[in-house]
């Protein structure tokens, strides 16, 4: 329980986007829905019997929980500065612009 109060305080560490806001950031929102769609099912299976499938459920969106932070969030701004590289090279070299 510990542990998911202090992954909070690395998202600063892991968020590598160049836009820090979600308004422009169309992944980063869905990435925000899954978390709190995830959230709600731990709220939910928090109050269930432990006894299967809530074990199984719980365990799968407990990972997902701590993913979030260290996998989906990074991967979200990596992909997202390369999109925007991407898209800023094609801008500085059609001939068109100029």
């Amino acid at each position: 329980m510990f542990g998911s109060l202090l992954i909070l305080l690395i998202l600063p560490l892991t968020d590598v986007a160049r836009i820090r806001g979600a308004q422009f950031r169309p992944l980063m929102k869905f990435a925000f829905w899954s978390l709190v769609v995830d959230f709600l099912i731990l709220m939910w299976i928090g109050s269930q019997h432990p006894e299967e499938p809530f074990v199984l459920i719980g365990q799968i969106a407990t990972i997902y929980y701590f993913a979030w932070f260290l996998i989906v969030v990074p991967m979200i701004g990596i992909f997202e500065n390369t999109i925007l590289d991407l898209g800023l090279k094609n801008i500085n070299s059609n001939p068109s612009n100029k």
